[in-house]
């Protein structure tokens, strides 16, 4: 996962230094969860855990108890990623902060940055904070258009609350961003095919309504569309495939066991991706009890390759 942080956060930089209109940065453009990212970020069809927040809040409709997860990072004491995320009933709620840590502040011309009043700033940093809360239901139980929703169709809506900290590179001052974004979703399970036990399909409108405080006229949350679809074949094989306007093509594959000896399920898992070239990943997951383990390896043609582990917990 280090890889993974320090590309975006160098990403972010260089955007900061671009010094063109650009779209909101934010830690929504990373992955969330060790599941979804080994199964290429292609989950916005399937949307069947916890992370069906962060992917497709109407994903959220088809959940039942509470679930809950967590994913901690730390690197060489500078970048520092922390995600959590949780659902009960139809309702969820994650976590997600990411400090990059301080880069040396140098000119173009290589010479110590200075701020208006000269006084010399010998780093400065990246850091986002974000909050976001989801819900999602059957459209047949709501009033109104109940009657007229086909079965199996979900809606979900999800606000999120995201605050950065970073540099303006012109100014040579700290730069502080706040932003709350709505997106609606829908997630339609169309029933099996033969062989094919589940279809789903998902729609999310990507920060359709974003406003960002305190960043330039031209900042804002950038606005885009996710599809995605799932198919699950004999109850052991999961395909899972996403296109996103903001960032490309995602496909995934998954293979489950279950009742293997002491464990509940074993699952092993790869996936593709092309935010920022083509990446690889796989993983596997296992389930005992009320307790999930997850693992994904990342690769990536330019870098090296990043873990991410996490643990779950279901109630």
């Amino acid at each position: 996962m280090r890889r993974t942080l320090w590309l975006f956060g160098l990403a972010v930089i260089i955007v900061m230094l671009s010094g063109q209109a650009r779209p909101l940065v934010t830690v929504f453009d990373i992955g969330a969860g060790v599941r979804p990212v080994s199964l290429g970020e292609a989950f916005s069809g399937l949307a069947d855990d916890e992370y069906a927040l962060f992917y497709n809040p109407a994903g959220l409709a088809t959940l039942t108890g509470g679930r809950a997860s967590i994913l901690y990072q730390s690197h060489f004491g500078a970048s520092t990623y922390l995600s959590t995320f949780g659902s009960f009933g139809n309702f969820g709620g994650g976590l997600i902060f990411f400090d990059f840590g301080q880069v040396p502040c140098l000119t173009a011309q290589n010479q110590p940055c200075k701020d208006s009043q000269g006084k010399t700033i010998s780093s400065f940093g990246y850091s986002s904070f974000a909050l976001t809360v989801g819900w999602g239901a059957m459209m047949r139980t709501l009033p109104f258009v109940g009657r007229l929703s086909p079965a199996g169709l979900a809606l979900g809506l999800r606000v999120k609350f995201v605050s950065i900290t970073s540099f303006d590179p012109v100014q040579f001052q700290a730069l502080s961003i706040s932003g709350v974004a709505f997106d609606p979703s829908f997630l339609w399970e169309l029933g099996a095919f033969g062989p094919v036990k589940s279809v789903r399909v998902g729609l999310v409108l990507e920060n359709l309504l974003g406003l960002a405080f305190g960043a330039a006229a031209e900042e804002n949350f950038p606005i885009g569309i996710r599809l995605g679809a799932s198919a699950r074949a004999l109850d052991l094989v999961t395909i899972s495939a996403d296109f996103s306007l903001n960032d490309g093509f995602h496909l995934g594959a998954e293979y489950t066991l279950t009742k293997l000896g002491p464990l509940d399920m074993l699952s092993i898992r790869a996936g593709m991706l092309t935010r920022t070239g083509l990446g690889l990943s796989v993983g596997l997951g296992v389930v005992f009890s009320a307790l999930q383990i997850d693992y994904a390896f990342l690769f990536h043609p330019d870098f090296e390759g990043s873990h991410w582990i996490s643990a779950a917990f279901r109630f």
